[in-house]
Protein backbone atom coordinates (compact mmCIF):
# COMPACT_ATOMS: atom_id res chain seq x y z
CA UNK A 1 0.00 0.00 0.00
CA UNK A 2 1.37 3.32 -1.00
CA UNK A 3 1.98 6.02 1.54
CA UNK A 4 2.14 9.72 1.02
CA UNK A 5 5.60 11.05 0.16
CA UNK A 6 6.06 14.74 0.91
CA UNK A 7 8.74 17.17 -0.20
CA UNK A 8 9.21 19.47 2.74
CA UNK A 9 10.64 22.95 2.23
CA UNK A 10 11.60 24.89 5.34
CA UNK A 11 13.20 28.27 5.80
CA UNK A 12 15.40 28.16 8.87
CA UNK A 13 14.35 31.51 10.20
CA UNK A 14 15.28 31.15 13.87
CA UNK A 15 17.63 33.88 14.96
CA UNK A 16 17.41 35.38 11.45
CA UNK A 17 19.01 32.33 9.85
CA UNK A 18 18.46 32.51 6.09
CA UNK A 19 19.58 29.08 4.90
CA UNK A 20 16.88 27.03 3.22
CA UNK A 21 16.91 23.27 3.59
CA UNK A 22 15.15 20.87 1.24
CA UNK A 23 14.11 17.60 2.83
CA UNK A 24 12.67 14.63 1.06
CA UNK A 25 11.06 12.27 3.52
CA UNK A 26 8.58 9.42 3.48
CA UNK A 27 7.53 6.68 5.85
CA UNK A 28 10.26 4.28 4.86
CA UNK A 29 13.42 6.31 4.39
CA UNK A 30 14.99 9.61 3.43
CA UNK A 31 15.99 10.37 7.02
CA UNK A 32 18.29 13.23 7.93
CA UNK A 33 21.47 12.20 9.71
CA UNK A 34 21.54 14.19 12.94
CA UNK A 35 24.55 14.07 15.22
CA UNK A 36 23.69 15.07 18.80
CA UNK A 37 27.00 15.90 20.40
CA UNK A 38 27.40 15.42 24.19
CA UNK A 39 25.98 18.44 25.98
CA UNK A 40 28.50 20.81 27.52
CA UNK A 41 27.81 21.78 31.13
CA UNK A 42 29.60 24.96 32.20
CA UNK A 43 30.19 26.40 35.69
CA UNK A 44 28.03 23.74 37.33
CA UNK A 45 28.79 20.32 38.75
CA UNK A 46 27.19 17.41 36.84
CA UNK A 47 25.61 16.16 40.07
CA UNK A 48 23.83 19.43 40.83
CA UNK A 49 20.10 19.91 40.29
CA UNK A 50 20.82 21.98 37.19
CA UNK A 51 23.20 19.31 35.93
CA UNK A 52 20.57 16.63 36.53
CA UNK A 53 17.99 18.56 34.53
CA UNK A 54 20.41 19.06 31.65
CA UNK A 55 21.13 15.32 31.60
CA UNK A 56 17.38 14.62 31.43
CA UNK A 57 16.98 17.10 28.57
CA UNK A 58 19.80 15.47 26.61
CA UNK A 59 18.37 11.97 27.02
CA UNK A 60 14.75 12.90 26.30
CA UNK A 61 15.70 15.08 23.32
CA UNK A 62 17.55 12.22 21.65
CA UNK A 63 14.58 9.91 22.17
CA UNK A 64 12.12 12.49 20.83
CA UNK A 65 14.15 13.16 17.69
CA UNK A 66 14.70 9.48 16.95
CA UNK A 67 11.06 8.60 17.56
CA UNK A 68 9.88 11.29 15.13
CA UNK A 69 10.98 9.13 12.14
CA UNK A 70 12.64 12.13 10.47
CA UNK A 71 16.17 11.44 11.69
CA UNK A 72 18.92 8.92 12.12
CA UNK A 73 20.22 10.16 15.47
CA UNK A 74 23.97 9.64 15.91
CA UNK A 75 26.41 10.58 18.67
CA UNK A 76 29.62 10.94 16.65
CA UNK A 77 30.53 12.56 13.33
CA UNK A 78 32.79 9.57 12.61
CA UNK A 79 29.73 7.89 11.14
CA UNK A 80 29.24 10.66 8.59
CA UNK A 81 30.67 11.08 5.11
CA UNK A 82 31.25 14.32 3.25
CA UNK A 83 28.37 15.22 0.97
CA UNK A 84 25.72 13.48 3.04
CA UNK A 85 22.67 15.39 4.19
CA UNK A 86 23.75 15.75 7.79
CA UNK A 87 23.28 18.18 10.66
CA UNK A 88 25.10 18.59 13.97
CA UNK A 89 23.26 19.58 17.16
CA UNK A 90 25.39 21.22 19.86
CA UNK A 91 24.18 22.32 23.30
CA UNK A 92 25.87 24.38 26.01
CA UNK A 93 24.23 24.70 29.44
CA UNK A 94 25.06 27.48 31.91
CA UNK A 95 23.33 29.95 34.21
CA UNK A 96 19.99 28.07 34.25
CA UNK A 97 19.78 28.14 30.44
CA UNK A 98 20.71 25.86 27.60
CA UNK A 99 21.78 27.10 24.18
CA UNK A 100 21.04 24.77 21.26
CA UNK A 101 22.84 25.26 17.95
CA UNK A 102 22.24 23.46 14.65
CA UNK A 103 25.05 23.35 12.09
CA UNK A 104 25.37 22.00 8.57
CA UNK A 105 27.95 19.19 8.68
CA UNK A 106 29.79 20.01 5.46
CA UNK A 107 29.97 23.81 5.73
CA UNK A 108 29.78 24.14 9.54
CA UNK A 109 27.50 27.07 8.90
CA UNK A 110 24.89 27.85 11.49
CA UNK A 111 21.34 26.83 10.65
CA UNK A 112 19.81 28.11 13.87
CA UNK A 113 20.59 28.86 17.49
CA UNK A 114 18.31 29.44 20.44
CA UNK A 115 18.52 29.61 24.22
CA UNK A 116 15.98 27.92 26.53
CA UNK A 117 15.22 28.24 30.21
CA UNK A 118 15.99 24.96 32.00
CA UNK A 119 12.76 24.55 33.88
CA UNK A 120 11.91 22.23 36.76
CA UNK A 121 9.99 20.09 34.28
CA UNK A 122 13.07 19.20 32.25
CA UNK A 123 11.15 16.72 30.10
CA UNK A 124 8.85 19.50 28.92
CA UNK A 125 11.85 21.63 27.97
CA UNK A 126 13.28 18.72 25.98
CA UNK A 127 9.97 18.20 24.16
CA UNK A 128 9.86 21.88 23.22
CA UNK A 129 13.40 21.78 21.85
CA UNK A 130 12.68 18.59 19.89
CA UNK A 131 9.58 20.03 18.24
CA UNK A 132 11.41 23.19 17.22
CA UNK A 133 14.39 21.25 15.83
CA UNK A 134 12.00 19.14 13.76
CA UNK A 135 10.28 22.23 12.43
CA UNK A 136 13.55 23.93 11.53
CA UNK A 137 15.01 20.95 9.68
CA UNK A 138 11.89 19.53 8.02
CA UNK A 139 9.21 22.21 7.98
CA UNK A 140 6.91 19.77 9.79
CA UNK A 141 5.46 20.07 13.28
CA UNK A 142 6.81 17.72 15.94
CA UNK A 143 4.64 15.63 18.27
CA UNK A 144 6.90 15.60 21.34
CA UNK A 145 4.71 18.12 23.18
CA UNK A 146 1.46 16.28 22.40
CA UNK A 147 -0.55 14.33 24.97
CA UNK A 148 -2.91 11.40 25.09
CA UNK A 149 -6.21 11.18 26.97
CA UNK A 150 -7.90 7.91 27.82
CA UNK A 151 -10.40 6.22 30.10
CA UNK A 152 -8.93 4.21 32.97
CA UNK A 153 -10.42 1.90 35.58
CA UNK A 154 -10.73 2.91 39.23
CA UNK A 155 -12.29 1.24 42.27
CA UNK A 156 -15.44 3.34 41.78
CA UNK A 157 -15.75 3.25 37.98
CA UNK A 158 -13.74 4.84 35.17
CA UNK A 159 -12.11 8.26 34.99
CA UNK A 160 -10.47 10.24 32.20
CA UNK A 161 -6.70 10.56 32.48
CA UNK A 162 -3.95 12.21 30.46
CA UNK A 163 -0.26 11.47 29.83
CA UNK A 164 2.51 12.95 27.72
CA UNK A 165 2.98 11.28 24.36
CA UNK A 166 5.83 9.16 25.78
CA UNK A 167 3.84 7.96 28.82
CA UNK A 168 5.10 10.38 31.49
CA UNK A 169 3.29 12.95 33.66
CA UNK A 170 -0.01 11.19 34.33
CA UNK A 171 -2.84 13.51 35.39
CA UNK A 172 -6.54 12.94 36.10
CA UNK A 173 -9.03 14.93 34.06
CA UNK A 174 -12.13 13.73 35.91
CA UNK A 175 -12.71 12.59 39.49
CA UNK A 176 -16.48 12.11 39.74
CA UNK A 177 -16.53 8.36 40.54
CA UNK A 178 -18.72 7.69 37.50
CA UNK A 179 -18.19 5.76 34.29
CA UNK A 180 -16.35 8.26 32.04
CA UNK A 181 -15.80 7.07 28.50
CA UNK A 182 -14.91 8.02 24.90
CA UNK A 183 -12.66 11.11 25.37
CA UNK A 184 -12.09 13.23 22.25
CA UNK A 185 -9.83 16.27 21.80
CA UNK A 186 -11.03 19.51 20.30
CA UNK A 187 -9.00 20.54 17.22
CA UNK A 188 -7.25 23.37 19.08
CA UNK A 189 -6.37 21.08 21.99
CA UNK A 190 -7.94 23.04 24.86
CA UNK A 191 -11.16 21.05 25.38
CA UNK A 192 -12.15 17.41 25.69
CA UNK A 193 -15.45 15.72 24.99
CA UNK A 194 -16.37 12.60 26.91
CA UNK A 195 -19.39 10.55 27.91
CA UNK A 196 -20.33 10.01 31.56
CA UNK A 197 -23.08 8.08 33.32
CA UNK A 198 -25.10 10.56 35.36
CA UNK A 199 -28.77 10.42 36.34
CA UNK A 200 -28.91 6.81 35.12
CA UNK A 201 -27.95 7.56 31.53
CA UNK A 202 -24.93 8.26 29.40
CA UNK A 203 -24.49 11.98 28.62
CA UNK A 204 -21.85 13.88 26.68
CA UNK A 205 -19.84 16.51 28.54
CA UNK A 206 -17.35 19.16 27.52
CA UNK A 207 -14.27 19.76 29.69
CA UNK A 208 -12.29 22.99 29.32
CA UNK A 209 -8.70 22.20 30.27
CA UNK A 210 -7.84 25.87 30.85
CA UNK A 211 -10.68 26.78 33.20
CA UNK A 212 -11.29 23.21 34.46
CA UNK A 213 -15.01 23.80 33.89
CA UNK A 214 -17.25 20.92 32.79
CA UNK A 215 -20.66 21.32 31.19
CA UNK A 216 -23.23 18.96 29.70
CA UNK A 217 -23.35 19.16 25.92
CA UNK A 218 -25.80 16.41 25.00
CA UNK A 219 -28.24 14.93 27.52
CA UNK A 220 -31.07 13.53 25.42
CA UNK A 221 -33.02 10.56 26.73
CA UNK A 222 -31.31 7.26 26.13
CA UNK A 223 -27.61 7.04 25.30
CA UNK A 224 -25.39 9.97 24.28
CA UNK A 225 -21.96 8.60 23.36
CA UNK A 226 -19.00 8.26 20.97
CA UNK A 227 -18.55 11.97 20.20
CA UNK A 228 -16.03 13.29 17.68
CA UNK A 229 -15.13 16.81 16.49
CA UNK A 230 -15.17 18.10 12.96
CA UNK A 231 -11.65 19.23 11.93
CA UNK A 232 -12.68 22.90 12.08
CA UNK A 233 -14.15 22.50 15.57
CA UNK A 234 -17.60 23.82 14.62
CA UNK A 235 -19.52 20.54 14.72
CA UNK A 236 -19.73 17.33 16.69
CA UNK A 237 -20.86 13.97 15.38
CA UNK A 238 -22.18 11.54 17.99
CA UNK A 239 -24.35 8.51 18.51
CA UNK A 240 -27.76 9.06 20.15
CA UNK A 241 -30.51 6.57 20.96
CA UNK A 242 -33.15 9.18 21.74
CA UNK A 243 -35.34 8.00 18.85
CA UNK A 244 -34.88 4.28 19.48
CA UNK A 245 -31.73 2.51 18.28
CA UNK A 246 -28.39 4.39 18.21
CA UNK A 247 -28.12 6.65 15.16
CA UNK A 248 -25.56 9.27 14.14
CA UNK A 249 -26.34 12.96 14.60
CA UNK A 250 -24.45 16.14 13.76
CA UNK A 251 -24.56 19.00 16.26
CA UNK A 252 -23.71 22.50 15.03
CA UNK A 253 -21.96 24.20 17.95
CA UNK A 254 -22.62 27.68 16.54
CA UNK A 255 -26.36 27.40 15.92
CA UNK A 256 -27.19 24.52 18.26
CA UNK A 257 -29.00 22.73 15.42
CA UNK A 258 -29.07 18.94 15.53
CA UNK A 259 -29.19 16.99 12.25
CA UNK A 260 -29.85 13.27 12.04
CA UNK A 261 -27.50 11.54 9.57
CA UNK A 262 -28.51 7.86 9.59
CA UNK A 263 -31.95 6.23 9.33
CA UNK A 264 -32.16 2.47 9.78
CA UNK A 265 -32.89 -0.20 12.35
CA UNK A 266 -29.21 -0.99 12.87
CA UNK A 267 -26.75 0.41 15.40
CA UNK A 268 -24.65 3.26 13.97
CA UNK A 269 -21.75 4.51 16.07
CA UNK A 270 -18.01 5.38 16.32
CA UNK A 271 -17.90 8.27 13.83
CA UNK A 272 -14.59 9.77 12.62
CA UNK A 273 -14.24 12.74 10.27
CA UNK A 274 -11.98 12.82 7.25
CA UNK A 275 -9.36 15.61 7.56
CA UNK A 276 -11.09 17.64 4.82
CA UNK A 277 -14.46 17.44 6.69
CA UNK A 278 -16.20 16.04 3.62
CA UNK A 279 -16.80 12.49 4.87
CA UNK A 280 -17.43 10.51 8.04
CA UNK A 281 -16.41 6.91 8.58
CA UNK A 282 -18.49 4.96 11.12
CA UNK A 283 -19.51 1.51 12.33
CA UNK A 284 -22.85 -0.10 11.53
CA UNK A 285 -24.26 -3.60 11.84
CA UNK A 286 -26.80 -2.99 9.05
CA UNK A 287 -25.28 -5.90 7.10
CA UNK A 288 -25.71 -8.27 10.07
CA UNK A 289 -22.32 -7.77 11.73
CA UNK A 290 -20.38 -4.61 12.57
CA UNK A 291 -18.62 -3.19 9.51
CA UNK A 292 -17.10 0.17 8.64
CA UNK A 293 -18.96 2.50 6.30
CA UNK A 294 -18.24 5.94 4.85
CA UNK A 295 -20.77 8.69 4.12
CA UNK A 296 -20.61 12.37 3.35
CA UNK A 297 -21.13 14.81 6.21
CA UNK A 298 -24.80 15.26 5.30
CA UNK A 299 -25.51 11.54 5.61
CA UNK A 300 -25.64 10.74 1.90
CA UNK A 301 -23.56 8.53 -0.42
CA UNK A 302 -23.16 5.73 2.12
CA UNK A 303 -20.75 2.98 1.07
CA UNK A 304 -19.34 -0.03 2.85
CA UNK A 305 -15.57 0.10 3.32
CA UNK A 306 -14.55 -3.16 5.04
CA UNK A 307 -15.03 -6.60 3.49
CA UNK A 308 -12.29 -8.51 5.31
CA UNK A 309 -13.69 -10.53 8.22
CA UNK A 310 -17.15 -10.36 9.73
CA UNK A 311 -16.48 -7.94 12.60
CA UNK A 312 -14.76 -4.58 12.00
CA UNK A 313 -14.93 -1.60 14.38
CA UNK A 314 -13.17 1.49 15.77
CA UNK A 315 -12.29 3.43 12.60
CA UNK A 316 -9.90 6.36 12.94
CA UNK A 317 -9.03 8.55 9.96
CA UNK A 318 -5.37 9.50 9.60
CA UNK A 319 -4.72 13.28 9.80
CA UNK A 320 -3.01 12.93 6.40
CA UNK A 321 -6.25 11.61 4.94
CA UNK A 322 -4.66 8.70 3.10
CA UNK A 323 -5.56 5.76 5.35
CA UNK A 324 -7.98 4.66 8.05
CA UNK A 325 -6.97 2.53 11.03
CA UNK A 326 -9.55 0.10 12.39
CA UNK A 327 -9.98 -3.11 14.41
CA UNK A 328 -10.87 -6.48 12.91
CA UNK A 329 -11.80 -9.70 14.69
CA UNK A 330 -9.72 -12.64 13.48
CA UNK A 331 -10.73 -16.28 13.13
CA UNK A 332 -9.14 -17.01 16.51
CA UNK A 333 -11.44 -14.28 17.96
CA UNK A 334 -8.54 -11.94 18.70
CA UNK A 335 -8.92 -8.24 17.92
CA UNK A 336 -6.20 -6.83 15.66
CA UNK A 337 -5.45 -3.41 14.18
CA UNK A 338 -5.40 -2.85 10.44
CA UNK A 339 -5.01 0.14 8.15
CA UNK A 340 -6.62 0.57 4.75
CA UNK A 341 -7.01 3.03 1.94
CA UNK A 342 -10.43 4.72 2.39
CA UNK A 343 -11.13 4.74 -1.35
CA UNK A 344 -9.80 1.33 -2.37
CA UNK A 345 -10.09 -1.29 0.37
CA UNK A 346 -6.65 -2.85 0.78
CA UNK A 347 -6.16 -3.93 4.41
CA UNK A 348 -2.73 -4.20 6.03
CA UNK A 349 -2.49 -5.93 9.41
CA UNK A 350 -0.32 -4.16 12.01
CA UNK A 351 -0.66 -6.19 15.26
CA UNK A 352 -0.41 -9.87 16.12
CA UNK A 353 -0.02 -10.47 19.88
CA UNK A 354 -3.02 -10.49 22.22
CA UNK A 355 -6.03 -8.27 21.59
CA UNK A 356 -5.29 -4.83 20.15
CA UNK A 357 -8.02 -2.22 19.95
CA UNK A 358 -9.10 1.44 19.75
CA UNK A 359 -6.44 3.01 17.49
CA UNK A 360 -5.92 6.79 17.47
CA UNK A 361 -3.48 8.68 15.23
CA UNK A 362 -0.77 11.10 16.24
CA UNK A 363 -1.38 14.52 14.62
CA UNK A 364 1.49 13.99 12.15
CA UNK A 365 -0.06 10.74 10.92
CA UNK A 366 3.12 8.75 11.58
CA UNK A 367 2.19 6.95 14.82
CA UNK A 368 -0.79 5.19 16.40
CA UNK A 369 -1.75 4.84 20.06
CA UNK A 370 -3.92 1.85 20.97
CA UNK A 371 -4.86 -0.53 23.78
CA UNK A 372 -3.55 -4.07 24.10
CA UNK A 373 -3.90 -6.85 26.66
CA UNK A 374 -0.76 -8.68 25.52
CA UNK A 375 0.61 -8.47 29.09
CA UNK A 376 -2.63 -9.55 30.78
CA UNK A 377 -4.53 -6.27 31.12
CA UNK A 378 -5.44 -3.54 28.67
CA UNK A 379 -2.78 -0.85 28.67
CA UNK A 380 -1.63 1.85 26.26
CA UNK A 381 0.92 1.31 23.51
CA UNK A 382 2.15 3.26 20.52
CA UNK A 383 3.57 2.03 17.23
CA UNK A 384 4.66 3.47 13.92
CA UNK A 385 2.08 3.70 11.15
CA UNK A 386 3.31 0.37 9.73
CA UNK A 387 3.17 -1.54 13.04
CA UNK A 388 6.88 -1.26 13.82
CA UNK A 389 8.57 0.04 16.98
CA UNK A 390 6.10 -0.88 19.68
CA UNK A 391 6.30 1.25 22.83
CA UNK A 392 4.41 0.59 26.07
CA UNK A 393 3.16 3.79 27.71
CA UNK A 394 1.39 2.70 30.90
CA UNK A 395 2.05 0.20 33.64
CA UNK A 396 -0.53 -1.11 36.09
CA UNK A 397 -3.35 1.03 34.69
CA UNK A 398 -6.26 -0.63 32.90
CA UNK A 399 -6.80 1.79 30.03
CA UNK A 400 -9.31 2.17 27.23
CA UNK A 401 -10.31 4.54 24.44
CA UNK A 402 -7.11 6.56 23.94
CA UNK A 403 -7.20 9.77 21.92
CA UNK A 404 -4.02 11.48 20.71
CA UNK A 405 -4.09 15.26 20.98
CA UNK A 406 -3.63 17.66 18.08
CA UNK A 407 -0.41 19.66 17.92
CA UNK A 408 -0.22 21.65 21.15
CA UNK A 409 1.34 25.08 21.49
CA UNK A 410 4.35 25.43 23.79
CA UNK A 411 5.91 28.48 25.37
CA UNK A 412 9.37 28.97 26.76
Amino acid sequence: MRRLAAIMLAAACWMQAQDVYLRLTDYGGGKIRLVVEPFVLQSTAPGSEFGRRVAVIEDVLKNDLEYSLYFDVLTDTAYLATGTESVILKAVAANEKISVRLEDYDSRERISERSYEVREDARRTAHTIADEVINILTGEKGIASTRIVFSYRTAAGKEIGMIDYDGYNFASITSNNNLNLFPAWSPEGTRILFSSYTDDRLKIYLKDLSTRETKALSSFKGLNFAPCWSPDGTKICMSLSKDGNPELYLLDLTTGELHRLTYNSAIDTSPTFSPNSREIAFVSDRSGNPQIYVMDTHGGNVRRLTFHGNYNTSPCWSPRGDIIAYVSREKDNSQQIYVTDPTDFSPLRLTYLGNNEEPSWSPDGLHIVFTSNRTGQYELYTMNWDGSRLRKLTSGITANAPAWSPFLSTTE
